[in-house]
């Protein structure tokens, strides 16, 4: 392999998805953020070209269109198969597999192997899916010696093979009699995974970088040697404060208070769709006089939300970053009604952009959520989740304006470019004291 030039280190960013949208700006973001130290390149699973990135890829174009094409297919074989023969209606909870058999990874690691052609300093691993999983990184390790950073938007690194467990502990013994298979024997495909990942991941010099309340379950699981902190990066330029009275003007909102709520998967139960019709039914009982002044704006597909015939209500439908941080700037209140997620992304943004929200006490709201910053119901308790909302609602106007500071100052601290920064390098410094 060559070495890096100059005397700048090289980092290595592990992306199974690379889009036009979201996903690349992320990736961006965190290629500013390391840049001025560090030679960033891009390794994802099908070739991509975005403005100042060096971007390999384990497929060429002419395999992604393949395997587009090859999903196309599936997609009118699944609806033309249940189109014919309805499905059973299930009120099973989604558990997301999306890699049942360790042993498998879902690219083989030779064609990652094969794209790698620098001395890396680390590797930084973020999205997951359908590129990577233990097996891969083991491989990875054990012919470079190159220290990982894993850093993941859900809990699949620390499970038998879902994204989201719900209320199931199993983790902590090792998983096995899965309630997301419905499986009853101890020894499933969930508990040989953890055997193979307990494994592969001993072997590797890395740490685990998530928020508390994903590390309290990557201690649980016993898989990871080393655990850290670390929060979504935000661009601070872009998500950032405004003039309220100004946007609402331009948004027809004017002396209106602003709930803003936002998801692409509002029929998706981990979203909290449901939890939030409950909370405002209940803020419309205790509070009829504050519902009079709202206006509730949600942002998405436009698919609408049934039970909130007694609200005045605006769908945005979907955003880009720009008009996202606007409405997030002109919100008095971000609603994070989430129940199953390890973030959500939405909330950091909020919070960057200046704007006090509430959430349940779940994945990154428990670290950012306190009296200075909003609101942290009790979780999935619409009813304390109701009273936050009043609680922001009848603030004072300077109250709010110091709120409003203090959301902006602590998210700059954690997820601005420089915070980011902070937490991956403090990540990396801890590898480099333990290096084989």
């Amino acid at each position: 392999m060559e070495s890096g030039i100059n005397n700048k280190k090289n980092i290595l960013i592990l992306s199974s998805f690379l889009s036009k949208d979201g996903s690349s700006k992320m990736i961006k973001d965190i290629c500013r953020s390391l840049g001025n130290d560090y030679f960033v390149d891009v390794l994802t699973k099908y070739p991509l070209a975005i403005d100042d990135l060096t971007v390999y890829s384990a497929f060429n174009k002419y395999e992604a269109l393949f395997h587009s094409g090859i999903r196309f297919l599936k997609r009118q074989l699944t609806y033309f198969r249940n189109f014919l023969i309805k499905p059973k209606e299930s009120n099973a909870l989604p558990y997301y597999f999306f890699g049942l058999n360790e042993e498998k990874p879902p690219v083989n690691p030779k064609r990652i192997l094969n794209k790698i052609e620098k001395n890396y300093d680390f590797i930084l691993v973020f999205f997951w899916q359908g590129l990577l999983n233990s097996v891969s990184l083991n491989q990875i390790y054990l012919r470079y010696k190159t220290p990982l950073l894993l850093v993941a938007a859900d809990m699949y690194p620390m499970t038998g093979g879902c994204s989201y467990f719900w209320d199931c502990n199993r983790l902590e013994d090792g998983c096995g009699n899965c309630p997301g298979l419905q499986s009853s024997p101890l020894a499933d495909r969930t508990d040989k995974n953890m055997i193979l990942k307990r494994e592969m991941l001993s072997q590797i010099n890395c740490i685990f970088l998530g928020n508390t309340w994903q590390n309290s379950h990557a201690n649980k699981s016993k898989l990871f040697k080393k655990v850290g902190l670390v929060y979504p990066i935000v661009d601070e330029l872009v998500f950032k404060p405004r003039d309220k009275d100004i946007l609402k003007s331009q948004h027809n909102f004017s002396n209106k208070k602003i709930l803003f709520f936002g998801s692409l998967g509002v029929n998706d139960p981990r979203k909290g769709a449901g939890q939030l019709v409950s909370s405002l039914q209940l803020l419309l009982a205790k509070r009829p006089d504050l519902a009079e002044n709202l206006m509730l704006v949600i942002a998405g597909t436009g698919d609408k939300i049934p039970g909130l015939e007694g609200f005045a209500t605006h769908y945005t439908g979907y955003l880009d970053f720009e008009k996202l941080a606007e409405f997030y700037a002109l919100a008095d209140v971000f609603l994070s009604p989430s129940i199953e997620d390890a973030g959500p992304m939405m909330l950091n943004q909020a919070l960057m952009c200046g704007t006090p929200s509430v959430a349940f006490a779940i994945g990154t709201a428990c670290d950012v959520l306190n009296p200075n910053t909003g609101y942290l119901a009790r979780y999935a308790d619409c009813n304390d989740f109701s009273d936050g909302i009043i609680h922001l609602l009848t603030r004072s106007d300077d109250e709010l304006k110091i709120m409003q500071e203090f959301c902006r100052n602590e998210s700059l601290q954690r997820s601005s470019y420089e915070g980011f920064r902070k937490y991956i390098l403090k990540g990396y410094d801890s590898l480099n004291q333990n290096k084989d």
